[in-house]
């Protein structure tokens, strides 16, 4: 009889303690939509170091000039910030303090996206902050390797003849390109039109099948014509060979 009111005990604790341990598992991190971001500085930017506000604390992001930063982790809600440190009137910081920040950027996060690439451009954004920001999705499902991928910062409409095919690319558009290439890679011709026809570029690019380019279209610089183009490459490992056995037929 103690036996049984011991085995009904035990049950009860099993049903009791089992939505708690269901409940800690739907807020596990696998369920937290974290997410990998890098970023990309288009020039050189006022300042000497950035943070990102992320799991109650700011954290340094390393940036340069035309080239992708590391992968960083980030578990947020709907928007990434970036932060500097603020200084002392004497235009120092007080190492005696708790630091302070101060928010210089903002960009809302991509839904559904898990890897982000940031483009940070030093003008002011429609905030007022002094950074511009701008989100892509940067998956190798949406850009893989061997592809071009054309982003239009001009304010009109582009035609660009590359791969193949003509691409009619609206101001702000993004556009993935999958060209032929042999194996070896090689230069490819690439012409760049405005609306009227006009070429506005002709010249060719490397393109290689480990390789992603992401060509950034923008307008002239101050007192020249012709348009500027700032490309950013990233090498994607190839896959290593599968391991796996071909199963034999019965």
């Amino acid at each position: 009889m103690k036996t049984q009111s011991l085995l009904r005990l035990l049950f009860a604790l099993i049903f009791l303690a089992l939505p708690v341990a269901l409940q800690a598992k739907d807020g596990s991190p696998s369920h937290s939509g974290s997410i990998q971001f890098s970023c990309v500085a288009l020039q050189k930017l006022a300042y000497p170091e950035l943070f990102y506000h992320c799991g109650g604390g700011y954290l340094p992001i390393e940036i340069s000039v035309g080239q992708r930063s590391k992968a960083y982790p980030f578990k947020g809600v709907e928007a990434m910030e970036w932060f500097i440190r603020k200084t002392t009137v004497a235009g120092a910081i007080d190492s005696s303090a708790p630091p302070e920040y101060e928010r210089v950027g903002t960009a809302p996060l991509l839904p559904d996206v898990k890897r982000i690439l940031f483009l940070i451009d030093a003008k002011k954004d429609a905030n007022g902050l002094p950074l511009r920001v701008l989100a892509i999705d940067d998956s190798l499902e949406t850009f893989p390797a061997s592809c071009y991928r054309f982003l239009n910062q001009t304010p009109g409409l582009l035609r660009i003849e590359f791969g193949g095919a003509t691409h009619d690319l609206p101001p702000g558009a993004l556009k993935v390109v999958t060209p032929e290439l042999p194996e070896a890679g090689g230069f490819l011709p690439v012409i760049i039109k405005n609306e009227q026809g006009r070429i506005l570029l002709e010249n060719r690019f490397l393109a290689q099948r480990t390789v992603r380019e992401l060509v950034i279209i923008g307008p002239p610089a101050e007192g020249l014509t012709e348009i500027a183009i700032q490309s950013i490459s990233e090498i994607i490992p190839a896959s290593p060979p599968s391991t796996q056995k071909p199963s034999r037929s019965k």
